[in-house]
């Protein structure tokens, strides 16, 4: 298939989006914007480099690819591209603290699909800063607009989206890293398409984060082999049996490529300041406000009953977590820790917190409804004493969603928090000051190998 005379279908039309953007097309909204992901994804990748999944797949990589090719964040250790993309997408999603894209339809963690692939092939073939921040907003659109169009159907069937769509996004993104040609992306897209991945059954597990990761792992491989003349045909996401037809009972093939290039969908990205299901997030932010609003004392809570969206009760309903890989998705376990501790952390999924009778008793007394009044990004919340009081919070958009943003200094300091202790004081403020200037860099490579540390 040549450039000139191919398929004029949805993949094409997207290779062709991908060929031809260029920095100077992206509106600065958007170049922010990704700014923003950069430095919220160095954030969780740097504190999921250490969870013990993480070193396992290090081990592994020790085993099979002791290459010297690309660098694994927050470790000395350096494998393969593949396997670097493999390793740092898993430890930017492990603690469920990366980004999401969260529309009616969807749900996506972009950013843990997309830039562990522009690192890798970053420091493989060389990408300045300005070419990075084009792969980087070409693969979070392809992955979105796949993710839309395949719908809501597509993540009840069972499909973990950021695991499918995001294969998609991730080849486009290596695509243009590795400046293909139309013909070549078009296949690139194919190959991605075909791996795609990610079972919504592993959620609570350590798998759960393998889907990002192989879908950073499988984009790099897609793009080197459509770099090398692999052929896997031209109509991959719209074709009849293509990912669309074949993963989502009630796909709209016309996302993908509706108003292509002046409509942009990273702008409505959102950040997290809890590292847990994005679902969980408004209980969180409306028991945190009736906390701090009436002094709550929780020996004093009696019951709580927390209304949600179907898709946050279906996700969220575990009330007896027993690790903190299925607290995370654990509505109760996370507003018990926020009404206990006034905070939610890092460390409020440890074991020990986990299995804390007291966290325990407090979840127990947690019931979960449905109210299909409400988004996603919502959440009534109400407390009743011993007493007999009730106190009642509302909240219509969780902190780092799109209309209740977190700014810039709020990503810096959530950068800050863990890198400083990882990097030290000085090379982690050298590091976020990189990153918000990204577009000035000559080598990616300088900011991603300033990431690594310790031993192997």
């Amino acid at each position: 298939m040549s450039d000139s005379e191919g398929p004029s279908g949805a993949t094409a039309t997207i290779a062709a989006f991908t060929v031809a953007l260029s920095h100077s097309d992206l509106p600065h909204q958007v170049i922010h914007e990704a700014k923003r992901a950069l430095v919220d994804h160095l954030a969780v990748s740097l504190a999921g480099s250490g969870e013990p999944a993480a070193e396992r797949l290090r081990r592994v990589a020790r085993r099979v690819a002791p290459s010297e090719q690309a660098t694994i964040i927050g470790s000395a250790q350096r494998t393969s591209a593949p396997f670097a993309a493999l390793l740092n997408a898993y430890s930017s999603h492990a603690l469920d603290f990366d980004d999401t894209y969260n529309p009616s339809r969807t749900t996506i963690h972009g950013s843990s699909c997309v830039w562990p692939v522009v690192f890798a092939l970053g420091e493989l073939t060389g990408l300045s800063g300005r070419q990075a921040l084009e792969s980087f907003v070409v693969g979070f659109e392809t992955g979105a607009r796949v993710a839309c169009a395949a719908g809501p159907d597509h993540y009840e069937i069972g499909w973990h989206v950021t695991g499918t769509a995001g294969h998609v996004a991730a080849a486009a993104a290596a695509a243009k890293a590795l400046g293909l040609s139309v013909a070549a992306t078009t296949s690139a897209l194919g190959c991605g398409a075909t791996q795609a991945a990610g079972l919504k059954e592993l959620y609570g597990s350590d798998g759960k984060a393998l889907h990002p990761a192989k879908a950073a792992m499988d984009g790099v491989v897609s793009g080197l082999l459509a770099e090398e003349g692999f052929s896997a045909g031209s109509t991959s996401l719209e074709g009849p049996r293509g990912l669309l037809q074949v993963m989502s009972s009630s796909p709209d093939d016309t996302l993908l490529v509706a108003d292509l290039g002046s409509a942009w969908h990273l702008p409505q990205n959102g950040y997290k300041l809890y590292p847990s299901g994005s679902l969980t997030h408004p209980t969180v932010d409306a028991l945190l406000r009736l906390r701090e609003r009436f002094d709550l004392v929780p020996s004093q809570v009696d019951a709580i009953v927390v209304k949600v969206h179907e898709y946050a009760a279906t996700v969220t309903g575990n009330p007896s977590p027993t690790s903190g890989t299925e607290a995370r998705f654990s509505l109760a376990h996370c507003a018990a820790v926020a009404v206990l501790r006034g905070r939610l952390g890092v460390d409020d999924f440890d074991a020990a917190v986990v299995n804390d009778p007291t966290v325990a008793d407090l979840r127990a007394k947690i019931q979960l409804s449905i109210d299909g009044s409400l988004s996603k990004r919502a959440a009534k919340v109400a407390v009743t004493l011993t007493s007999g009081r009730t106190l009642e919070e509302s909240v219509l958009d969780n902190r780092g969603t799109p209309d209740n943003p977190v700014s810039d200094d709020d990503l810096g300091r959530k950068f800050l928090d863990v890198a400083q202790a990882r990097l030290g004081e000085a090379a982690a403020s050298a590091v976020l000051d990189t990153c918000w200037r990204i577009d000035e860099v000559d080598d990616l490579a300088d900011l991603v190998t300033a990431t690594a540390v310790g031993a192997p």
